[in-house]
């Protein structure tokens, strides 16, 4: 796991590490300079990129590099796919939303067998993404690195999740001039763990 000031996992087992590529979501009440954007979730594909790295005596130094790297590919798809492809990170193991109640889920639907594996989760702790985070398509900045545990409703071995190695998505400071609601790409690591 890339160094953090996390709370460690404990004597939980690391399950599955992916490669999250997709938007932080915003709204804004106001397009004034006295409004603030709030977040309304995310949503991401997540790329099986442990399979691969486990047995990849550099994965220690290619970790910091892919969020970054897959972000700026993000802008062309066609690029993007042939990176993953040839990397062997291809294969779409599920997707990352938020819940009609608000609730991060990480669902990896393309898991088998059933039931698959399904983190619902809430946040225990943060920290700031590094200095040497990429800092996003337009430079808005790296979002937080997060620890975030079973909310009592996972399913399929998964309980905890870690947003590491951020790349992009956080909002601008203000709602000055923004719509009502809108999008800013990035991608993140996510470290999920389950019961040995």
């Amino acid at each position: 796991m890339p160094e953090n000031t996390l709370p460690p996992p404990g004597d939980l087992q690391l399950k599955y590490v992916v490669l999250g590529i997709g938007t932080q979501n915003y709204t804004c009440v106001t397009s004034d300079s006295s409004s603030v954007p709030v977040s309304i979730g995310a949503i991401a594909n997540l790329y099986d990129i442990g399979t691969r790295l486990s047995n990849d005596p550099l994965a220690s130094y290619k970790l910091p590099t892919l969020s970054g790297l897959a972000l700026s590919l993000s802008l062309f798809p066609t690029q993007l796919s042939w990176y993953l492809s040839l990397s062997g990170y291809q294969k779409v193991l599920g997707k990352h939303y938020f819940s009609a109640d608000k609730v991060p889920t990480f669902s990896l639907s393309n898991v088998k067998p059933l039931p698959f594996p399904q983190a619902m989760v809430t946040k225990n702790d943060t920290m700031n993404a590094p200095k040497t985070a990429c800092p996003g398509l337009k430079g808005e900045g790296a979002v937080l690195w997060l620890k975030l545990n079973d909310n009592g409703f996972s399913v399929g071995g998964v309980n905890t999740v870690y947003r590491l190695e951020t790349a992009g998505g956080n909002a601008p400071k203000t709602c000055d001039k923004m719509a009502a609601s809108f999008t800013v790409p990035y991608a993140a690591q996510y470290w999920i763990y389950g019961d040995k």
